[in-house]
């Protein structure tokens, strides 16, 4: 039987695993809006197109799964584009589908015509304009397979109207692709063992690309095995338990005092999956200056690209560690155990509440409150970096953040994509009044679709981050950081329906935020802070990584 072209989408996407997709309609779209009435993908439709590709990614970063958002043509399609580059610089597998102008039609100045192939291509892994409607199915799977192997990330196929109107016959059926072969570089990974093995002051560094591999199990194995202390990008936090003793916390800009010591004073560094951001090394030509670096890495042009490399390999993280295991002879390394021991002590002596403030403590109660294998999804700003030290991670996929775009607005449509993904799982996200305000609409998805998204917002009345390097490196001219205290969030959050309360920090909130883990739906707690509320350690900027202060 003949079908048009958006019914080859919908059974493509069945094909390759798509329950779910967020989305927003315009005119070009409504040929696939129309055929999704006898799909069984379900259509999530938000509140604004920047939500429906953070809600994707989101999706994509809770399940592992590649997630799916679908826009509409001209200002549809650019408002997925912050949420296409965050996607891209955290690595997220997502496949963007945006509806374009007739064929006829482009060059023209059409209402809504857009290149938007050409604005994603410095964000994408591969943009795809789907000329003939007999080459649709090819484009979409490759477009899965792209996004989904390698470095994973973000894939566009733009779609013309008349393309997902033309009538085609049934295309063929998804061909079986071959298991990939395994790179034989296993001299590399005995030269990287035999250094590792030698050391006497060795640490890890994971990053995000643990967990984008499925490697975080393996990597769990090579810590316990080899007793090797590691610290974390943000990115890389959930890949091993926080709580096994060999944590660090995570390094760089705002990361612990303990995990940029250490990193300084050893003698071998093994990175897994990272690629080495200042944000992690601060300045580069004195991170890890006494040690030797190995790196390994999917991602060839990752691999020395911000750090100078002694041992690469390039490769499947899963399977090099699969491969490496076996090497790494167990050591106690009593004397470096015991300098990281005291210099722990150190550390916890001189920031008792962990640099967060009030802040952290209420964090810590919300994480108590909550189910143990709770998603948290912290938006940018002070926020984040007080979630990312204070919550205990104890599952890879438990943290979801945006690191590498920093994306203001992030939290709120990711934890849709999260819980529609984990609907047994509980999600709680814990973002500022400035990053709240930048997808507020996206409390009338949450309300109508009973999403039971608990919603944390820490209100400083403040751009917190902005207001604390303001104060540090600015002689205290808060120019363009004040919020002002004139809205009433709980108000607003009831407007579109859902619970809410406020309480302030500095009392006991045990009790309203024991209302919202027990509330069955949708709850949001405005938690009212000082605005001094800062977190420390910080870096300075055009330091290095152990010049870090604990206040003005």
């Amino acid at each position: 039987m003949d079908m048009i072209g958006a019914d080859i989408v919908l059974k493509t996407l069945a094909e390759e695993g798509v329950e779910v997709i967020f989305g927003y309609p315009g005119a070009n779209t409504l040929p696939l809006n129309d055929r999704l009435a006898d799909s069984t993908i379900r259509h999530y439709l938000m509140r604004h197109e920047q939500a429906a590709a953070h809600a994707a990614d989101g999706y994509a970063r809770a399940t592992g799964k590649v997630g799916v958002c679908l826009s509409t043509s001209g200002p549809g399609a650019t408002n997925l584009v912050t949420g296409i580059a965050t996607a891209y610089m955290d690595s997220t597998p997502l496949v963007a589908i945006t509806a374009q102008v007739d064929s006829d039609l482009w060059g023209r100045d059409a209402f809504q015509e857009t290149d938007i192939i050409g604005i994603t291509i410095p964000i994408t892994k591969h943009s795809f304009m789907v000329r003939d409607v007999n080459q649709l199915a090819a484009s979409l799977r490759q477009a899965f397979q792209l996004a989904s192997t390698g470095r994973t990330g973000p894939v566009l196929v733009d779609i013309p109207k008349d393309i997902l109107l033309a009538r085609c016959g049934e295309q063929p059926k998804k061909a079986q692709t071959a298991a990939p072969k395994r790179v034989e570089n296993r001299e590399e990974l005995e030269k990287i063992a035999q250094a590792l093995n030698r050391s006497e002051r060795p640490v890890l560094i994971i990053g995000g690309g643990v967990k984008l591999g499925d490697a975080c199990p393996q990597m769990s194995e090579l810590v316990q095995k080899g007793q090797l202390p590691f610290v974390t990008t943000m990115m890389g936090i959930g890949s091993v338990s926080s709580a096994n003793g060999y944590n660090l916390g995570f390094i760089g800009t705002h990361g612990n005092e303990l995990a940029n010591r250490i990193i300084h004073d050893s003698d071998f560094i093994l990175a897994l999956g990272t690629r080495f951001t200042e944000r992690s090394t601060s300045v580069t030509s004195e991170f890890a200056p006494l040690a030797t670096v190995a790196q390994i890495d999917i991602d060839p042009t990752s691999i020395g690209k911000n750090i100078a490399v002694d041992l690469p390999f390039v490769g499947d993280i899963q399977e090099a560690l699969t491969e490496l295991i076996p090497l790494v002879t167990p050591r106690e390394r009593t004397a470096w155990r015991e300098r990281i021991r005291t210099e722990r002590c150190s550390q916890e002596e001189k920031l008792t509440d962990g640099g967060c403030g009030q802040a952290g403590s209420l964090i810590r109660k919300v994480q108590e409150a909550m189910p143990k294998e709770t998603i948290v999804v912290p938006d940018v700003g002070l926020n984040q970096i007080w979630t990312v030290r204070t919550w205990q991670t104890h599952s890879p996929r438990s943290l979801l953040t945006s690191g590498g775009m920093g994306t203001m607005g992030f939290s709120v449509p990711a934890a849709i994509g999260a819980q529609v993904g984990a609907p047994d799982q509980r999600v709680v996200v814990v973002c500022g009044d400035g990053g709240f305000y930048m997808n507020i609409q996206e409390l009338a998805t949450i309300s109508t679709y009973q999403i039971p998204v608990k919603i944390v917002v820490i209100n400083n009345g403040h751009l917190g981050m902005i207001r604390q390097m303001q104060d540090l490196w600015y002689n205290a001219r808060f120019t363009t950081s004040s919020l002002g205290d004139r809205v009433d969030l709980v108000a607003v959050a009831k407007g579109f329906g859902v619970p809410a309360e406020r309480v302030a920090v500095d009392e006991d909130p045990a009790a309203a935020i024991g209302r919202m883990s027990a509330a069955e739906g949708p709850y949001l707690l405005e938690a009212m802070v000082d605005p001094d509320n800062y977190v420390y350690p910080i870096i300075p900027p055009g330091c290095s990584n152990v010049e870090m202060i604990c206040g003005k």
